[in-house]
């Protein structure tokens, strides 16, 4: 019976493995024609703020939250620290693969949320908002934390982007329990390696250890050690709290978002299991804006 449960986990993690592979392709495939013969990416690159749902293109993006790092940081520190408790900085990731670039935001413990789903949608908003391509389509790729990216609030957000026309269509793919390392992974491992190798004194250090340890990594402070917030977190939960949940949300392993059709989301257990469309509020109940935050 062992036997039997760990083929069928190995072929869960290889199928989900070939969706994941199959969705860096088509946004790689979808993006080759806004690249010139010397390699740069036009429309403007990620940096520059773009209005949602103008490219014609399928994007995708993959998030995580790395482990925290602390500061002031010596490598060649001979002993023990004189602070006691050194500062914290948490780290969250989303990574464009088809460019490659990956934006980290630093999180320093003066203005830190916590791992909440509203401090993970207010980022991955603000994301969107202003290192997005503007592409129509998008496929998300998170792990499988249910405090962070597999909820309610999470389900809620992105549906609202549709009906709010910021997108045409959203699928959200959550990766199993065995899975292999995916691209924040790598981009995280990149900006730690530099890290260990350079003095850190504050959050402006940690801000030039980003950018320096590769091309595709950036750094995107949310506050300074002030306090002063530079990206807002909102409450999303608040604001949804009228939206019905999706039952059995702990199963379902890719939901999809249609602007086609308001108010419904298109959910699959796996990733060769049959589609089911399920309405989780009324239209005529929730007319939300764009401009309209919680």
């Amino acid at each position: 019976m062992q036997t039997i449960r760990q083929a069928e986990l190995h072929l869960d993690v290889t199928t989900e493995r070939s969706v994941y592979q199959g969705a860096l392709e088509k946004a790689k495939l979808s993006v080759v024609p806004y690249f010139s013969p010397d390699g740069t990416f036009s429309p403007p690159p990620p940096a520059c703020k773009r209005p949602p749902n103008e490219t014609p293109i399928s994007a995708h993006y993959s998030f995580d939250m790395a482990q925290q790092v602390f500061y002031p940081n010596d490598p060649l520190q001979p002993g023990p620290m004189y602070f006691l408790t050194p500062r914290k900085c948490a780290i969250f990731g989303v990574c464009c693969e088809a460019i490659p670039r990956q934006i980290n935001y630093l999180i320093d413990e003066a203005v830190d949320m916590g791992k909440g789903s509203n401090a993970i949608v207010s980022m991955l908003h603000h994301f969107f908002a202003h290192h997005g391509l503007g592409e129509e389509r998008v496929h998300l790729h998170a792990d499988n934390c249910g405090g962070q990216n597999k909820n309610a609030t999470m389900v809620q957000y992105l549906l609202w982007r549709v009906m709010t026309g910021q997108h045409k269509e959203i699928t959200l793919s959550f990766m199993i329990p065995g899975h292999t390392k995916f691209s924040p992974d790598w981009c995280f491992g990149l900006l730690k390696k530099k890290y260990r190798r350079t003095k850190v004194g504050g959050l402006m250090d940690l801000v030039g250890v980003v950018n320096e340890s590769a091309t595709v990594n950036i750094a995107q402070p949310t506050g300074r050690e002030d306090g002063s917030a530079l990206v807002t977190t909102y409450d999303w939960q608040e604001y949804f709290k009228t939206c019905t949940k999706v039952p059995g949300i702990k199963k379902l392993h890719h939901l999809r978002f249609d602007s086609a059709h308001p108010g419904c989301i298109f959910a699959k257990e796996k990733a060769g299991s049959t589609e089911v469309k399920r309405s989780i509020l009324k239209v005529q109940s929730w007319s939300p804006k764009a401009d309209e935050l919680p």
